[in-house]
């Protein structure tokens, strides 16, 4: 298995999961307020915007923020736009009720003419596991992360992430 295959979908997973972290936090602390607003309470003491744009704008902004937020914990599974045109991805989340991180299975696969490069991602919390498969044949495999490590020195230089 390649080290720069390895470093690269190990950062994807951290870099994706610390992101959903964020926006499940965004979307806990919009929810609490879109409640309370529904509850009639006075919010204008602790957010002062209030007073000027009135409850239903604010309600508006709240649940404005929370669909973009939710987009945001899906989108932190997105790779490199390069590497979803020579690959092909796929992304579930499930969510449990009784988890405070949904759990994410993300596949990647880049065929090359040497062969194919398998990437699986599954995660259980904030801890991952990461399998890289390039074949059953060693050299048509180390020919293929190369090629995939051709592609992600690329997106390096130039600035794509």
């Amino acid at each position: 298995m390649s080290a720069q295959l390895t470093h690269y979908f190990e950062r994807y997973a951290e870099n994706a999961i610390a992101q959903m972290k964020s926006a499940l936090l965004a979307v806990d602390y919009y929810e609490r307020i879109r409640q309370r607003l529904l509850k009639k309470e006075d919010l204008s003491a602790e957010l002062p915007i209030i007073a000027k744009v009135g409850p239903e704008g604010t309600m508006t902004v709240v649940k404005r923020a929370i669909s973009d937020y939710e987009a945001q914990i899906h989108d932190a599974w997105k790779l490199a736009p390069r590497l979803t045109d020579i690959g092909t991805h796929k992304i579930n989340l499930v969510v449990n009720e009784q988890e405070h991180l949904p759990r994410a299975d993300v596949h990647y696969q880049f065929k090359s003419s040497a062969g194919t490069v398998k990437v699986h991602v599954t995660t259980a919390g904030e801890t991952f596991q990461l399998h890289i498969f390039g074949g059953k044949n060693p050299m048509a495999a180390e020919l293929a992360f190369r090629e995939l490590e051709k592609q992600l020195t690329f997106i390096a230089l130039t600035a794509q992430t």
